[in-house]
C-alpha cells in the first residue's frame, strides 16, 4: 500500500508537500517544480519561510499549520500564486496526519490547479448573466404589452386575473380588447413555457388584435377559425413536410353590454359561469389552434356559445396550468374539480374574494411542489 501511494504521488499532477510542526518540509512530489520553479530535492528539510516562492503560498501555509495544530481538521481554501505558466489559482487541501497515539505529526498539502476551471466557471456566469439580462428585457417587453387588471376593471370593475408565469416570461398571456363598444377577452396557452412559449405568445397576441381590428363582425368561434389559419400560415405548418406543432389553446369571449350577451368558443378550454350559485360549463371545442393538419380528415370549424347574460353572472376562464398544478398530500393534480368546488362553495362571493381565494388554495396546494406550468385565470362579474 505504501508503494502504491508513493507511485501515486510521484506521478500525480497535483501539488504534494508534507510539512512537519515546525514547517519543515519532509517530502514533495515531482509535480512541484511546476508550480515553484524549484527541483524538489532543493525544498526538502527547508523550512517553508526559508523558501524563495510566491509569498501567499508561505502566508497560507503559515496559517494553515497553526490551525491545525489547535483543531486538527482538514480545510480547502483556494490560494492564488504565481508559477512559470503565470498566475494560478490553487484548491488546496489541507489534512493533518496523526501518530499511533492520535497526536499530530505532519501536514499534507495537496494543491489542485483550479485555473482552467475557473476561468471555464467565469464565462459560464458571464454567459449566464447575458442570457438572465436578455429574458429579463424580454419579460418587460412582454408585460408593457399585456393586458393588466386594472385595463380590464376600467370596463369591468368586478375582475381579476390570477396570472403566475412558470418563469420569467410566459406562454399563458390575457388578451383584451375593446372597439365599437364591444369586449373582447381571451385566457391563451401557448405550446410550451419560458421562452419558446413566450415567443408563440408574441404571434397569438398580435395576430389576434389584428383580426378583430380588422372584422367586427366575427363571432368568437370564426375569430378562432381565423386565428387557426393564420397560425399556420405565420408558422408554416400549412406547407409540405412541415414538422411544427406550435400553437395554442385558449378561451375567448366576446362581450356586448348593450345586448346583454356574451359570444363563447375555446380551443381545448372551457367557460364558467357561476348565475345564482349555479355553476354553468361551456366546453371549447376538442381542437387547438395551429398545428399540423391531419391527412384524409375534414376539420370542424369552432363550435360557437351565446349566452344571454344576466347582471351578476360571473364568468371565469382559465389555462390548464391551474387544474395540472402538483401539490396536496398525495401529490395530485388540482383538477377542475377543485376550481368547481371554489366558485360552488359560498353563495354570493364577490370577485375581490375569489381573486384572494384562488391565490391562497394554488399556493397551499403547490406547497414545496414545483410549478408545473404557467397559471393564468381570469374572472369577470357582468
Amino acid at each position: 500500500m505504501k508503494s502504491r501511494m508513493q507511485s501515486l504521488s510521484e506521478n500525480s499532477p497535483d501539488m504534494i508537500i508534507r510539512i512537519n510542526l515546525l514547517g519543515k518540509l519532509v517530502y514533495v512530489n515531482p509535480a512541484v517544480a511546476r508550480f515553484v520553479n524549484v527541483q524538489p530535492q532543493e525544498l526538502v528539510k527547508k523550512r517553508i519561510n526559508e523558501l524563495d516562492i510566491d509569498g501567499r503560498f508561505i502566508e497560507f501555509v503559515e496559517e494553515a499549520l497553526a490551525t491545525i495544530k489547535l483543531e486538527q481538521q482538514q480545510t480547502i481554501t483556494e490560494v492564488p500564486m504565481t508559477s512559470e505558466e503565470g498566475e494560478r489559482i490553487m484548491e488546496i487541501k489541507s489534512i493533518p496526519e496523526l501518530g499511533e497515539e492520535g497526536e499530530l505529526e505532519t501536514v499534507l498539502f495537496v494543491a489542485h490547479d483550479m485555473t482552467e476551471f475557473k476561468k471555464i466557471e467565469e464565462d459560464i456566469k458571464e454567459k449566464n448573466k447575458k442570457i438572465s439580462d436578455s429574458i429579463n428585457y424580454a419579460q418587460r417587453i412582454q408585460t408593457s404589452i399585456l393586458p393588466q387588471t386594472v385595463h380590464i376593471q376600467n370596463s369591468f370593475p368586478r375582475s381579476f386575473i390570477f396570472y403566475r408565469p412558470k418563469d420569467v416570461v410566459s406562454g399563458d398571456f390575457p388578451w383584451f380588447f375593446e372597439k365599437d363598444g364591444i369586449s373582447y377577452i381571451a385566457a391563451v396557452d401557448c405550446t410550451g413555457h419560458g421562452v419558446p412559449g413566450a415567443l408563440i405568445s408574441f404571434i397569438g397576441y398580435f395576430l389576434l388584435n389584428n383580426i378583430v381590428n380588422a372584422q367586427t363582425d366575427h363571432s368568437a368561434a370564426q375569430i378562432l377559425d381565423e386565428l387557426h389559419r393564420q397560425v399556420r400560415s405565420t408558422l408554416k405548418q400549412d406547407q409540405e413536410g412541415a414538422l411544427g406543432r406550435d400553437g395554442m389553446d385558449l378561451a375567448l369571449c366576446i362581450i356586448d353590454k348593450e345586448k346583454q350577451t356574451l359570444d363563447f368558443s375555446g380551443a381545448h378550454r372551457p367557460l364558467f359561469l357561476l348565475r345564482n350559485g349555479e355553476l354553468n360549463e361551456y366546453n371549447g371545442s376538442r381542437k387547438a389552434i395551429g398545428g399540423i393538419p391531419l391527412r384524409k380528415k375534414i376539420e370542424k370549424d369552432f363550435e360557437n356559445h351565446v349566452i344571454n347574460y344576466e347582471k351578476g353572472d360571473q364568468i371565469f376562464i382559465f389555462s390548464d396550468g391551474l387544474p395540472d398544478q402538483i401539490g396536496g398530500p398525495d401529490r395530485k393534480k388540482f383538477q377542475p374539480r377543485r376550481i368547481r368546488e371554489i366558485l360552488t362553495g359560498t353563495p354570493g362571493t364577490s370577485m375581490a374574494q375569489f381573486s384572494r381565494q384562488f391565490s391562497q388554495e394554488f399556493y397551499e396546494w403547490m406547497g414545496e411542489e414545483k410549478q408545473v406550468d404557467d397559471v393564468l385565470l381570469i374572472g369577470i362579474e357582468l
